[in-house]
């Protein structure tokens, strides 16, 4: 430490500014949900992972098996069946803020479609040219 840094650590255990207590600083991308794999919590793995994984396992059931055109189709619904979820939980639809999520942003943007908007109309010019 230097002379300056210990000036201010001074400064600000002497609480100069005038302000009392500890200054806090939180950032705009705090989220308060446990990640338990990448951005994904629990309850969207619950409720839509792992439901994805077993429908698309069901589909891979259905018979029949020896038709490799069969194999195609449920394999494309088989990767669009987990592919949606795991996009739509993953997805974060305004840059630069990760606690906003494709579930909220959507949400958001249904309840501002149902909100009455107010409009203003500029008035008509009452002088004749």
């Amino acid at each position: 430490m230097n002379a300056e840094d210990l000036k201010k650590l001074f400064l600000e255990m002497l609480d100069v500014d005038g302000k009392r207590g500890r200054k806090w600083f939180f950032p705009q991308n705090v989220d308060s949900q446990y990640k338990i794999f990448g951005s994904i919590t629990l309850k969207e793995l619950l409720v839509l992972v792992i439901p994805a994984f077993i429908v698309s396992i069901i589909i891979g059931a259905i018979p029949p098996y020896s038709s490799w055109v069969f194999w195609i189709i449920k394999s494309l619904f088989i990767v669009a069946i987990i592919i949606i979820p795991v996009v739509f939980v993953n997805y974060r639809p305004v840059k630069h803020r990760n606690n906003i999520r494709a579930k909220d942003h959507l949400k958001e943007l249904l309840e501002y479609r149902k909100k009455k908007k107010t409009y203003f109309v500029r008035p008509k010019n009452k002088i004749i040219d």
